[in-house]
């Protein structure tokens, strides 16, 4: 994953040096067996996010977006594949320390030396940061990976850097002609949010990084080029991210979408990887984005009304009409609730109670990830944000307690931990959470 933009950038990663000095003197040894050997296998695996977190401090790698794939998440995002230099192409436009080109490296043949193998593979490899050291180290760890297969005893040439043309400093969204040649991309593109492009018509307001990078590659790649990505999970399962899967599926055929889980022990997000191949003409009917499995013994979503509560605390002016209140922190999950003794003043929406509210904070690991709570009364209810609200279309409490308890069982939790993967439960996996046979009882 590489970095933004950012004036003072080569000054926020220069501690990156010390580990691309390493990569050097390795690089330049007469042999490289024994100790040295092991190091070079380590450089080659996690040693680089290892030391990109020694060396630069967490707050800048997430400010400007940068964590490395690692080679197991690298290694299952090219699954089989195999490549021949004489006819493939691979891009990374967010290249960082290149783990993702050393993946697709260790599938390309070599050649009868080692400065033919460089050749080769810098004919066919090409990677784009906005970050000078990552591009140094993508470079060196790709040599160091042809000396390591060619039995460490051969020496790089001279110039040897030259063989690696397109491994280069460049925004990975202004490098037209390289997407335009590549017939695979492979990316693991910031998960920053930003303010869209003027020329963006499939959504408004803050989109992810990520969403902009994979649409602008297919925008911008030919007809049968293979696109294969890590992104976070909340592009494929959240709501109102439908629009960003829409536009994907008009450009390209849905190849694979595979949940993958965590990112790594340091990075806490879900991810994805996806594959897709972009369509070589304007029939986009087939192949498109899966849909959620429709299931005949009905969802919440056909029984109850979904909403995420209207009260954001800290910016709603409190005006308007003194109403019970309810947030995560005041009303037990499990139970019945009738007393209410918080309020606050809202002017917008509240709900008449009964209705059941989850908890949005939901994650796997979580003992359930539906945490419910049956709200009764006979006042309008103000609720806070964090909240997702279940109003029952038969405005029963049975009805309502007949959910909180079948949200209370490991089926659902297994749903959820299928569906979606990120910090906040959506309105529209709660609609898809799948209710038993004969649900509500009071029909």
């Amino acid at each position: 994953m590489n970095a933004l933009p950012s004036s003072n950038l080569q000054h926020d990663f220069s501690g990156y040096r010390e580990f691309t000095r390493e990569l050097r003197a390795l690089a330049v040894l007469p042999r490289i067996d024994g100790d040295k050997a092991k190091r070079v296998a380590a450089c080659l695996d996690g040693t680089a996010g290892a030391e990109l977190r020694r060396l630069v401090g967490l707050e800048i790698r997430r400010a400007r977006g940068v964590f490395f794939t690692g080679s197991k998440l690298a290694e299952k995002l090219f699954g089989s594949l195999t490549f021949d230099p004489h006819v493939h192409f691979i891009y990374d436009p967010a290249v960082g320390a290149a783990d993702l080109l050393l993946a697709a490296a260790r599938r390309l043949p070599l050649a009868g030396n080692l400065s033919a193998t460089l050749k080769a593979w810098g004919g066919c490899l090409a990677g784009t940061d906005l970050q000078p050291e990552f591009v140094e180290a993508a470079k060196f760890r790709l040599a160091l990976l042809a000396r390591q297969r060619h039995g460490g005893v051969a020496k790089l040439p001279p110039g040897w850097r030259k063989l690696l043309p397109f491994i280069r400093v460049g925004d990975g969204l202004k490098q037209r002609k390289l997407y335009a040649r590549a017939t695979h991309l492979a990316m693991n593109p910031p998960f920053l949010t930003s303010d869209p492009k003027a020329d963006c018509q499939w959504k408004g307001g803050r989109i992810s990084d990520a969403a902009m990078f994979v649409v602008w590659a297919l925008e911008h790649s030919r007809p049968g080029t293979r696109l294969l990505a890590v992104l976070p999970d909340v592009l494929r399962s959240g709501s109102f991210q439908h629009q960003w899967r829409e536009r994907v599926s008009d450009l390209a055929e849905v190849c694979s979408v595979k949940h993958h889980g965590i990112f790594d022990d340091f990075a806490d997000v879900d991810v994805f990887r996806l594959e897709v191949l972009r369509r070589a003409g304007t029939d986009a009917k087939l192949r498109r984005w899966p849909k959620p499995r429709t299931r005949a013994n009905g969802t919440v979503g056909g029984y109850f009304d979904v909403h995420v509560g209207r009260v954001v605390p800290h910016r709603d002016d409190e005006s308007g009409p003194l109403r019970r209140y309810i947030h995560p922190r005041n009303i037990p999950v499990w139970e019945d609730v009738i007393r209410i003794s918080e309020k606050r003043r809202h002017e917008g929406l509240a709900y008449q109670p009964p209705f059941v509210v989850l908890r949005r904070t939901s994650r796997p690991g979580d003992p359930y990830r539906a945490a419910a709570t049956v709200i009764l009364g006979m006042k309008p209810v103000a609720v806070e944000n964090h909240l997702i609200v279940c109003e029952p279309r038969d405005k029963s409490a049975d009805t309502c307690r007949e959910l909180m308890t079948s949200v209370h069982t490991q089926s659902t939790n297994d749903f959820l931990n299928q569906r979606i993967r990120c910090r906040h439960l959506t309105v529209g996996a709660v609609r898809e959470i799948p209710l038993p046979d004969g649900f509500p009882k009071s029909d």
